[in-house]
């Protein structure tokens, strides 16, 4: 993100007055049948947006179940459905719900599946009942299967075009214990091996209604409102217990994990363990991302594809423990010049505070890019449901932005002591031939 755009966003937050404690939620909570909904209406816009977290993210898979995940996910959304139009012959609820005038898709993280449905309110009504039928009935049988695989084949193909998430996911598998280290779409040789039995058992098992979050955002009203009310009600009844997420943080000596793919030149990714949303730690770590992501760009007015960037950041806060990582694009960075930077960034950061010109102007970077992350309905679905998962306030990323405003010096040395004196490499280099 260009440090001008960020500025721009911060300048137009600092215009509104600043609100009076007790500030009056944003997201007002909902009942919607044996689990809680919340609402941040939005009368500006003109369309809603419905999402719906279940607790069958990677880390419910075993050791055994590479992709399980992501291929239960992905055949809810080919689960043939009679159209919304009337009498018809079944499709795939991807196509159902795109012939009613909206779009639903899924996201798989470390510790949830989340599904989204977006359109116009009329357009919700039509679709929602579409896609509580799947849930209410998701087909496991082997076409539907194959299918699913074929859909997330081509998702896989596209994602190993993003060199940095590759990268990403090298660093994820050493980071993480267990299935939550796999790739969230899996690895498709691995997901051949599963049986409609396999998949069945693992919806039946996790899609459970007592720890669904259910989101309603934009144009709320009658319509988001019946729509979360069916996907709850699709659900079997019931909670499932609880898993400590297990991650092992980087050790004094780096681990290096080297992978070849048909690029020009070498990308490396550095992963830091990192405080999570809610942390007291986190506003900090913000800071300290967006003084990492400095090191090497040059600002601009937009903010270019990875290829055309030196360096970016991904923070992955919809985990706890959290997961820091950032990127160098080798072909407009020297790996050893930017791996030994970095060194000397962090670790100078963790022997003297930073003075005043310099904090004030990364927190003021730190707090644009906040801004930034929740523009997009799909992204303030994904954060209010983020932080209810995690056991926060549904408005808890309202509270980010002033957080960092009170970000001291002090605060940014202690967390890049505690957090950013140790990370593990990813290399992803030219394999013979690449372009």
């Amino acid at each position: 993100m260009s440090a001008p755009l960020a500025a721009a966003a911060l300048a137009a937050a600092l215009a509104a007055p600043p609100a009076l404690p007790p500030a009056t939620p944003r997201t007002a909570v909902v009942d919607v049948g044996g689990a809680k909904g919340y609402v941040r209406a939005d009368r500006g816009v003109s369309l809603a947006g419905v999402g719906l977290l279940v607790r069958a993210g990677l880390d419910r898979q075993t050791t055994a179940q590479n992709g399980l995940a992501a291929l239960v996910a992905q055949a809810v959304l080919e689960t043939p459905v009679a159209p919304a139009s009337g009498p018809g012959a079944a499709v795939a609820l991807t196509d159902a719900v795109e012939s009613a005038g909206a779009s639903v898709g899924f996201a798989v993280s470390t510790q949830h599946v989340r599904f989204y449905l977006e359109g116009t309110p009329p357009a919700l009504a039509r679709a929602g009942p579409l896609l509580a039928r799947a849930f209410a009935a998701p087909s496991f049988d082997p076409a539907t299967l194959a299918a699913a695989r074929a859909a997330l084949a081509e998702r896989i193909s596209e994602s190993d075009d993003d060199t940095a998430l590759v990268g990403l996911q090298m660093l994820r598998s050493t980071y993480y214990r267990g299935g939550a280290g796999f790739p969230a779409l899996g690895d498709p040789s691995a997901t051949v091996a599963y049986a409609p039995a396999d998949a069945r058992a693992f919806f039946e098992r996790w899609y459970l209604r007592g720890d669904a979050v259910v989101t309603e955002v934009g144009r709320t009203g009658p319509e988001t409102d019946a729509a979360s009310r069916a996907l709850v009600a699709a659900l079997h009844a019931g909670s499932a217990p609880g898993e400590e997420l297990a991650a092992r943080a980087p050790a004094a000596s780096p681990k290096r994990i080297v992978t070849q793919r048909p690029i020009g030149a070498t990308f490396v990714v550095l992963g830091f363990a990192a405080p999570p949303l809610g942390d007291r730690d986190f506003p900090a770590a913000l800071v300290i991302r967006a003084l990492l992501e400095d090191v090497f760009e040059r600002t601009a007015a937009t903010t270019p594809p990875a290829v055309f960037r030196r360096v970016g950041t991904i923070y992955g806060y919809d985990a706890a423990p959290a997961q820091l990582s950032i990127w160098m694009n080798g072909a407009l960075i020297d790996p050893a010049t930017g791996l030994a930077a970095i060194e000397v960034l962090s670790k100078g950061t963790a022997a003297k505070p930073l003075n005043a010109a310099t904090l004030a102007r990364y927190k003021e970077t730190a707090h644009g890019a906040w801004v930034l992350e929740t523009i997009s309905l799909d992204q303030r679905a994904f954060a209010i449901g983020n932080a209810v998962a995690h056991g926060l306030d549904p408005d808890a990323n309202d509270a980010v932005g002033e957080a960092i405003r009170r970000v001291t010096a002090a605060d940014v040395q202690r967390v890049a002591k505690k957090y950013f004196q140790r990370f593990d490499v990813a290399l992803i280099v030219p394999r013979e031939g690449g372009s």
